[in-house]
């Protein structure tokens, strides 16, 4: 139980990481008039620095060859 723990005190702070990373980069591309892209609504758009957006692409969901079923549970460390 204290590893479980331990797992997701570590993805919280994982995940901290990068949402402050994101959010520096963020900040530093607009000081320097760099437009950003980022995943709205199924779509890839570019967040220019004047506001305007721009649809690059839309993104195509892929079908999971996995079956998966209610309750099964995932293993998210390798085995060996």
């Amino acid at each position: 139980m204290a590893s479980l723990l331990k797992s997701r005190e570590e993805r919280k702070k994982l995940n901290q990481a990068a949402k402050q990373a994101s959010e520096i980069a963020n900040k530093e591309n607009r000081a320097l008039d760099l437009s950003i892209q980022v995943v709205e609504n199924g779509y890839v758009v570019e967040k220019r620095v004047d506001g305007t957006r721009q649809i690059i692409k839309k993104i195509d969901r892929i079908k999971s060859k996995v079956k998966l079923k209610k309750g099964i549970v995932l293993c998210l460390e390798p085995k060996g």
